[in-house]
């Protein structure tokens, strides 16, 4: 009998520990506000802010990015992007989920690709796109380059068509 309440106690301290365990913890590195440049999106250049928060006691990462792009030839007003998000966790297939939308009337879901992501590089690709063309794919990549600075790419793709980069933005911590 004794040992039956020992392997309940071990079990149940066990289940605590794990569950109390943030999912997020693993792209802790992103958390912060960030500021920087962008090259590509139509040739522009672009001044950036970004920020990565925990919100509702660390269950979701809220993202908010904004861009101005310089004015250019084609576009002398230059362009004012904003896109806000979250970022979860899907317990049920067990799966970091970000979920974004802009001003230009884009909403995309991502899904952390496990397989190509590591503590250093966070890859996200669409698994849904509101209000694009039918059959495209978006894919964002989040580099580590040290604990102050990171890039990030953002690759699309039209159907049947590779991935293109539309962008890169080098970003420093605040």
């Amino acid at each position: 009998m004794k040992k039956i309440i020992l392997l309940i106690l071990i079990s149940t301290c066990t289940f605590q520990l794990n569950a109390q365990k943030n999912a997020l913890e693993k792209i802790d590195f992103i958390i912060g506000n960030w500021e920087g440049t962008g090259t590509g999106f139509s040739n522009s250049t672009s001044i950036i802010s970004a920020s990565y928060n925990y919100i509702m006691d660390a269950k979701y990462i809220e993202v908010k990015h904004e861009s101005h792009f310089k004015p250019t030839e084609n576009n002398r007003e230059g362009e004012h992007h904003i896109d806000k998000g979250f970022i979860s966790f899907d317990t049920s297939r067990n799966s970091i989920i970000y979920r974004q939308f802009n001003n230009e009337g884009y909403i995309n879901q991502y899904v952390l690709n496990d397989r190509l992501s590591n503590t250093k590089t966070l890859i996200f690709e669409t698994e849904k796109i509101e209000n694009f063309v039918p059959g495209g794919k978006a894919r964002l990549t989040i580099n580590k380059i040290n604990d102050n600075e990171i890039e990030t790419i953002f690759d699309v793709s039209f159907p049947n068509k590779v991935y293109s980069c539309f962008g890169t933005n080098k970003l420093t911590k605040q």
